[in-house]
């Protein structure tokens, strides 16, 4: 039944101890302490610790709710619903602005990989706008949630799509199935829980990385419209985080990643046109990415923002 999975067995562990899995049947077994894990189908597989993280107490209570609840869903596969800032449901003016950061992102990401052997892990994936616009850039693509939505719709459009190369894993991203086994991570806007939260993700996913691997990830920029960070104007971004660059490079160093040099990016206007070429001088980044890396010769971090502290 699930043959497709072995491909991607040797990037796989228990997320309780870290020991390798193994396929049996309609389930991965760990050699370690002998949990099983449920596949559904060719491509997805669950791949849960034994119980939540704790979180800490600088995290909102809203957010711990939601991650409590979306822990303890039982998987059931969707043919209907929609994962959160899915095409069908969002505006036009926001897909857009996701579409201009999946264009900016691509040369981070893609950078160094070999199509026929690379593979990208898209953490908190949600509907996918990531992977489905790499795929043809790798070998395969670990599109990962906690979500049962999220995966369910995700999943469902692969299949519209007849893509052969995306395996969908549902995981807790503070503890996931990886142990130093990935060429390539994405997770971006995620990192917006607070300082607590985003440290211990942070930590987590440089534990994915080979000593070749690189990660991209994101912040929001307090200096995008800090006249509603000040109270100044309504705000708009509620019990989110959003940070100075010398807050994400603390962030960074804690989790062992390094510091490089600066690449440019505005989300609000279409990249490489003449509106893009001045205003991106004005105004400050919507968001801070860096391409992080651990090991040697990945020891290099690029962040896309201009704007001073």
């Amino acid at each position: 039944m699930s043959e497709r999975l072995r491909t991607i067995l040797n990037l796989l562990s228990c997320p309780d101890d870290g020991q390798p899995l193994r396929l049996a049947k309609e389930q991965l077994l760990c050699g370690g302490c002998g949990r099983s894990f449920p596949l559904h189908g060719e491509d997805l597989a669950e791949i849960l610790p034994s119980r939540p993280v704790r979180l800490p107490e600088s995290t909102s209570g809203e957010y711990r709710s939601s991650y409590l609840t979306l822990f303890e869903q039982q998987f059931q596969n969707d043919t209907t619903c929609f994962a959160w800032g899915a095409e069908e449901t969002a505006t036009a003016a926001w897909i857009r602005k996701r579409r201009r950061q999946v264009t900016a992102v691509n040369p981070l990401v893609t950078e160094g990989a070999e199509p026929g052997a690379s593979v990208l892990c898209d953490i908190a994936a949600g509907a996918g706008y990531y992977t489905f616009a790499y795929v043809p850039y790798f070998r395969f693509v670990l599109h990962c949630d906690l979500s049962v939505q999220n995966l369910s719709y995700a999943s469902r459009k692969a299949r519209e799509q007849n893509l052969q190369n995306i395996f969908f894993l549902r995981i807790d991203y503070f503890r996931p199935p990886f142990r130093q086994s990935l060429d390539r991570l994405l997770c971006l806007d995620t990192l917006i829980r607070g300082e607590g939260h985003d440290s211990m993700l942070l930590k987590s996913i440089g534990g994915c990385l080979k000593s070749t691997g690189r990660a991209v990830v994101d912040f929001h920029n307090w200096w995008h419209n800090p006249l509603r960070r000040l109270g100044i104007l309504p705000e708009n971004f509620h019990s989110n985080k959003s940070y100075r660059r010398s807050e994400t490079k603390k962030l960074l160093r804690e989790a062992a990643f390094r510091d490089a040099k600066v690449l440019p990016f505005v989300q609000e206007f279409d990249a490489g046109g003449w509106i893009e070429r001045i205003c991106s001088k004005a105004v400050p980044s919507t968001r801070i990415v860096y391409r992080v890396g651990t090991g040697t010769a990945a020891s290099q971090v690029y962040f896309a923002c201009e704007t001073g502290e």
